[in-house]
């Protein structure tokens, strides 16, 4: 910037002129760009911590099979006729398994995709868990604890004892922390474990596992395949369901459609199984850029009204630019560098302020408990959201600066002359 510019003077000289005004409008605009920063740092740094654990922890497709509550009826069969009603109350349910029938055969299937990473077995149930007196529901998973931590990183995530001893151990079993917590046991305690069909099992607690997922956590489980299908009581090829770990998450739409239409089987994304929750995110998103842009329009209508009142306080120096020689671009260009100047000033120290509020917030232990367990608050710092902010300040600001710019352009400096 060219301070010798007579234009640039001016513009300088009137904002200084009005300090209070010029202040007022430079932190609107700061304001409005810290909250920006800090807001959509935290909901995003929230989300996107969501986002990566539910990826490493979960699977990218799940098949499973699910009895079909709505089948019809044998009397329906044996009275195919269109124009007659059948009518059947109560009728009793199928004695259907949630079985993979073939579902080793069919991991191997698809462990040779080559979009697929890897695919782990799984035998999932609920059961009662109980310790002395104590006792809760939580859900067994039955896993190959190798498969397992290949693709979900089990061992990463635990606090106490190792994923390898659920080989070594005779009915060994791992807790979520907040399950082991609710049980008041720890790492080689023993505790019963009761399956639906009413069959008890001791087993040793060879670890405790902690995602940062809650109901993970405070409900999950980990055995092995061989030990929950003697707790149900059911062959060695019975499992419920196949976890499959893919190279391109963003492929798990596509692909599940193809394995529900090879296999004939369930499939679930990743997307799909955490829908309700990416509702609530857009949500958030939507209403975090509408509180940020209300803000900033409101400082554009401070830096409006700014100029108007420097506009109407300065006409006798506009008309007596314009009688020695200042065009209708110069007095423009004179207002708008005066909005400009508050855009770039706030917006600068906006972003500043912004930053620091991230790593003094984010340095604060917070022991957050909600989706996920976050000890301290995850801020994404991306540097779009820095430039977005910024550009927008200054979009909002020149909006603003424009139309006072145009108004004093149109002055006519005999009339003000004349007013005189």
């Amino acid at each position: 910037m060219n301070l010798n510019n007579p234009v640039i003077r001016i513009a300088l000289t009137h904002l200084i002129a009005k300090k209070r005004q010029t202040i007022v409008a430079t932190l609107g605009v700061m304001f409005g760009i810290m909250v920006f920063i800090f807001q959509a740092g935290l909901i995003t740094g929230f989300q996107s911590t969501f986002i990566d654990q539910t990826v490493n922890l979960t699977a990218n497709i799940h098949i499973f099979n699910e009895p079909d509550n709505n089948r019809e009826s044998i009397i329906s069969k044996l009275n195919p006729e269109k124009n007659k009603w059948v009518v059947l109350r109560n009728q009793k349910p199928k004695d259907e398994l949630n079985k993979i029938r073939n579902g080793f055969q069919i991991m191997r299937i698809i462990e040779h995709h080559p979009e697929v990473h890897g695919v782990s077995p799984f035998l999932g149930t609920q059961a009662i868990l109980r310790a002395g007196i104590v006792q809760y529901s939580g859900r067994l998973a039955g896993v190959d604890i190798d498969r397992e931590d290949l693709l979900f990183n089990v061992s990463d995530y635990m606090t106490e004892g190792d994923v390898s001893r659920l080989k070594t151990t005779n009915n060994g079993i791992i807790l979520g922390d907040g399950l082991a917590e609710r049980l008041g046991i720890g790492i080689n305690d023993n505790i019963t474990v009761i399956a639906p069909t009413g069959t008890a099992n001791n087993m040793k607690v060879v670890g405790i596992n902690h995602t940062g997922l809650t109901e993970v956590d405070r409900n999950r489980a980990y055995i092995s395949i061989r030990n929950a299908q003697k707790l149900l009581g059911v062959d060695h090829s019975y499992i419920t369901d196949l976890n499959i770990k893919l190279k391109d998450i963003n492929k798990a739409e596509v692909l599940a459609a193809e394995f529900r239409e090879k296999f004939g089987y369930n499939t679930e994304d990743w997307k799909q199984a955490n829908a309700n929750i990416f509702g609530v995110f857009r949500i958030q998103n939507m209403v975090t850029y509408l509180i940020i842009v209300s803000i900033l329009i409101v400082s554009g209508f401070g830096i409006f009204n700014i100029l108007m009142m420097i506009i109407y306080e300065k006409m006798p120096d506009i008309a007596i630019l314009k009688a020695i020689g200042y065009k209708d671009k110069d007095i423009r260009k004179i207002f708008l560098i005066q909005s400009m100047l508050i855009g770039i000033t706030g917006g600068i120290l906006g972003l500043i302020l912004g930053y620091l509020m991230t790593l003094i917030v984010g340095s604060i232990p917070m022991n957050v408990k909600g989706f996920i367990t976050m000890e301290y608050l995850h801020f994404n710092t991306s540097p779009l959201f820095y430039i977005f902010a910024f550009v927008f300040a200054l979009i909002a600001t020149s909006l603003a600066g424009y139309f006072p710019a145009r108004k004093a352009a149109k002055v006519d400096p005999i009339d003000i002359i004349r007013a005189k």
